[in-house]
């Protein structure tokens, strides 16, 4: 998958079933921006956001959720939500899809 981070690419691999029709999206995507603390990845920027909804999801163990947001047909971005502390990130979000030790249970 294109230039993203191994973490993201992971955790889109693991959220877009081979049929999804959004999954042809993945060789061109590009990180526009992201959040300071590892949570958020934005494809389109995320002043560009208005209208987005959620295209695919799933849980990380006990502590949160790892949401795959698109708006009008398009990816627009990837974000975890914690639902403990401390805060996850997409690291964890990765870890966990892909069952490698030290992921959140």
């Amino acid at each position: 998958m294109n230039d993203l981070p191994n973490d993201i690419a992971h955790v889109l691999d693991a959220l877009l079933s081979e049929d999804h029709p959004l999954r042809a999206q993945l060789p061109y995507l590009r990180i526009e921006s992201g959040c300071t603390c590892g949570c958020t990845a934005y494809f389109t920027g995320p002043d560009t956001v208005t209208g987005a909804e959620i295209v695919a999801e799933a849980t990380i163990g006990c502590d949160g959720e790892v949401l795959l947001f698109a708006e009008g047909g398009r990816l627009s971005w990837l974000e975890v939500c914690s639902w403990t502390d401390p805060k996850l990130t997409l690291s964890d979000a990765a870890r966990h899809l892909l069952q490698e030790p030290g992921a959140p249970d």
